[in-house]
């Protein structure tokens, strides 16, 4: 069962054409990039995949499985005996067929036989179709190699550094050939003049449509301008002919059994009411259908409501509840159909969401873990990179990597700002109003160009809907990074603070070497007025490993520090559990042989998950493996000696003299001594280490301080706040703070409060939304309110700001102005202010 000249895989799955349409598309995708890989189906007995595979042309075997019957559960007995029966029956398959590759397209038989390849050390890709995985993906998702999905925050449930956004894949023949409306509107023999609202329930029909059609008879009669074509289903058609032939008649409603041209179908309509199984969702997203989602209450762990649901939350379907499907279905459509603005909007922003040639994407993952890459899964053929949100500081990073790398670079951001400045004047072209159009020629050649997008961004980006649609290479920013760390030797730095500025130093402490090093980091480093480092000499790259919506699990470290877990990001994690247990996850991805260097706070709760040959070490200012001692603070200096077990060191003098930064100094030297740095070298980095743009940055020092700092967590504000009392004791310090985040403010506006009433005077911005909507009721007045008596404190915009500080000028002793958004705009502005006479 190793590399097979020609690869051999198998399809298993089936049971409804929601998973046997997708198997044969991406069967024929398979056959279609590589025409010499051999194909083997594996279904259930009896069921419908038995008959369409091989009417599709492909070989299938059945094997004798059945599901679960949810309502009598004593009847499941001899469900056991099937599944033990049909392992067998898998693993002789498997070991007769000898695939290279097992493919699960979800349904009976897909348990079983991906059960069975995982544990013969076959590779293993699962296609998720609904945005609510199932219980046997969920179960087959811990041995997957990929896995690949249909919606957006599939994080929940299966490993990020697994998935794949996809799509489903749809019968070819929907986008093929495309018709105008008026012309299907013709063929169906309906009035193009008026308008259409398509009825479909599935081919077998749906009962509770059904009855919303017979109850609003009065209501369909009346709205003489709308013509409802409605697909009963066959076990439904007699019966409701026969009751429409005892009702007054309705000239405007077609019903019948089976639509056979359903392309034509939805071509013609303009509202269409429909189930929300996964297939019909797909291609109702590809051809941008105005849709009202009923979904079925009779399908397991009740997914078609997940699935709605996610495209209602983004205002790309109306979703209602089957149960009010009687009263509240066809008013609503008739609304919906005659509001030119709804539809148009349902239109824009459900073809948003849908993924082209996703039979294709799905193809070449599986033809990668056969051992026959098609050209996705590698930078090596990249000739032009996109980015969608270049902006960014992380994004800023990767542009300029592959700028260096010879490739053309452009992109998108909201806003002009000095770091697009600078990218445009590297040679990267760069525009910033969401738009497709605005998308150079150069980049619309999907085999030549990846697309690199920041989680910021919203979903309904337009340009990245754009080029979802269009089967381009789609990856997050941190698959990017996770794909050096499989090729290099990645230096990780994780944890809720001190990321930036401990990936920093390690990175400086390297690039002292004779090999240099290479790093991808989140701030500017001052020495280097880059946020990037390049060595073609070195195999080591330092990443600075973000939690944010997991995509630290993207990484392969071989070695990392955790700086410290506090809560965060609970609008993505949901509660502080989920959020420690993601970095539970991160330790179980570094490599056999590699380190992690813990902060010893942790230790007594935290319980990493690592490999077999994995070391744990500790750090901290007073305790740990490596450790702190002696530090001594004076005439604008600061030194401290070290205990390492890799060779103590005394006399480190730092750049940046503040006591924050003696614990980020210890875990960058723990990291750095592990990955061989000499203490000549560590010293003499650590003396000329110039800090990070936004991190501590001083801007003014004298009769009167001005800095700016990146803290946006309760944590780093107290850690800032305590910093410069220790610095400027008995002085007035003065912050200006910009909340990040509606969801951050509402989850810690407490801690925030407690953190700002270290300072004496406090003006805080109205939050920087950054990719939220805002939230009723949380605003910065809410932190305000809940600061201590005593502290001197206001709320204002940042239009405001120029005016308040020359209003304070004559009082200001230590001005920061703090805040990971858009405040750092006004950094010059105030300076010049302070400097004025």
């Amino acid at each position: 069962m190793g590399k097979e000249e020609n690869p051999r895989i198998i399809i298993s799955g089936g049971g409804t054409g929601g998973h046997i349409f997708p198997a044969i598309s991406i069967a024929h995708a398979v056959k279609s990039l590589c025409p010499e890989a051999q194909i083997l189906f594996v279904g259930a007995e009896g069921r419908m995949e038995m008959q369409r595979v091989p009417a599709a042309g492909f070989e299938i075997k059945g094997l004798p499985i059945s599901g679960f019957d949810r309502k009598h559960p004593f009847k499941n007995i001899s469900v056991f005996f099937k599944i033990i029966r049909s392992k067998r029956m898998a693993r002789q398959i498997i070991r007769d067929f000898k695939p290279s590759v097992a493919v699960g397209v979800g349904g009976y038989a897909s348990g079983p036989t991906l059960m069975v390849a995982n544990r013969m050390r076959i590779p293993t890709l699962i296609q998720e179709q609904n945005s609510y995985a199932g219980i046997t993906n969920r179960m087959l998702a811990k041995r997957a190699r990929r896995i690949c999905v249909a919606y957006e925050g599939m994080e929940r449930f299966f490993p990020a550094d697994k998935i794949i956004l996809t799509g489903n894949p749809v019968r070819p023949s929907l986008t093929q050939n495309l018709i105008s409306r008026d012309e299907a509107a013709r063929k169906m023999g309906l009035n193009p003049a008026k308008k259409i609202v398509l009825i479909i329930g599935g081919s077998l029909g749906a009962r509770s449509l059904n009855e919303s059609v017979m109850s609003s008879l009065a209501l369909i009669r009346a709205s003489k301008d709308i013509q409802f074509v409605w697909q009963t289903g066959k076990f439904y058609i007699e019966e409701m002919k026969r009751r429409l032939a005892e009702s007054e008649t309705v000239n405007n409603l077609f019903p019948t059994d089976f639509l056979q041209d359903m392309d034509i179908a939805y071509a013609a309509s303009d509202l269409v009411i429909s189930r929300a199984g996964a297939g019909t969702i797909s291609e109702l997203s590809l051809l941008g259908k105005a849709v009202i989602l009923v979904p079925s209450p009779n399908v397991a762990e009740d997914h078609q409501t997940k699935n709605a649901m996610a495209l209602a939350i983004k205002d790309a379907a109306v979703h209602i509840p089957d149960s009010k499907v009687s009263k509240e279905l066809f008013p609503a459509a008739i609304a919906i159909v005659n509001d030119v603005s709804r539809l148009t909007l349902l239109r824009e922003n459900i073809l948003r969401l849908g993924i082209h040639d996703s039979a294709v994407i799905i193809a070449r993952e599986v033809l990668a873990l056969a051992g026959h890459p098609i050209g996705r899964n590698s930078l090596s053929n990249i000739k032009s990179v996109y980015f969608i949100g270049v902006g960014g500081i992380g994004m800023s990073a990767l542009a300029r990597y592959f700028l260096s790398r010879g490739c053309t670079v452009a992109g998108y951001d909201r806003t002009s700002t000095a770091i697009t400045s600078e990218l445009i004047n590297e040679g990267a072209t760069i525009h910033f109003k969401e738009d497709e159009s605005l998308i150079p020629d150069g980049f619309k050649d999907k085999n030549s160009t990846l697309v690199i997008y920041t989680p910021a961004v919203s979903s309904n980006n337009r340009e990245l809907s754009w080029f979802r649609r269009n089967g381009f290479n789609i990856k997050k920013r941190a698959e990017v990074l996770g794909m050096l760390t499989r090729s290099l030797d990645g230096l990780c730095v994780a944890g809720t603070h001190g990321k930036t500025t401990t990936s920093s130093m390690l990175a400086h402490i390297l690039n002292g070497m004779p090999e240099g090093c290479n790093a991808f980091l989140g701030g500017i480093l001052k020495n280097y007025d880059s946020n990037l480092l390049i060595s073609s000499k070195s195999r080591n790259v330092v990443i600075e490993a973000d939690e944010f919506d997991r995509s630290f699990h993207y990484l392969k470290p071989l070695r990392t520090v955790i700086t410290s877990i506090d809560a965060d990001h609970l609008d993505i994690y949901g509660t502080y559990g989920n959020y420690v247990e993601s970095f539970r996850k991160y330790t179980s991805l570094i490599k056999p042989g590699g380190s992690l260097v813990l902060n010893e706070m942790l230790t007594p709760w935290f319980k990493p998950q690592l490999r077999k040959g994995v070391k744990l070490y500790t750090y901290g200012v007073d305790n740990g493996d490596f450790h702190a001692y002696n530090i001594r603070i004076g005439n604008g200096e600061l030194k401290f000696d070290l205990i390492s077990p890799l060779g103590s060191i005394v006399d480190i003098e730092l750049g940046v003299p503040i006591l924050v930064n003696v614990e980020n100094a210890v875990g960058a030297i723990a990291l750095a001594q592990l990955s061989g740095a000499t203490e000549n070298v560590i010293r003499e980095a650590m003396k000329s280490f110039m800090g990070c743009a936004r991190r501590f940055d001083f801007r003014l020092k004298g009769e009167k301080v001005y800095l700016t700092d990146y803290a946006h967590h309760p944590v780093e504000l107290k850690q800032c706040a305590l910093s410069l009392r220790s610095l400027y004791a008995g002085r007035k310090v003065t912050a200006i703070f910009q909340p990040h985040l509606y969801s951050r403010t509402r989850d810690f506006y407490n801690e925030f409060a407690e953190s700002l009433s270290h300072f004496d005077e406090v003006w805080l911005l109205n939050i920087y939304p950054a990719r939220e909507e805002p939230i009723p009721g949380v605003t910065s007045q809410l932190i305000a309110d809940n600061m201590k008596p005593g502290v001197c404190k206001g709320v204002i915009s940042k239009n405001q700001v120029k005016k308040l500080v020359r209003s304070i000028k004559d009082d200001l002793q230590v001005l920061v102005t703090v805040g990971a958004g858009d405040i750092e705009d006004c950094a010059d502005m105030i300076t010049e202010i302070l400097e004025e006479k």
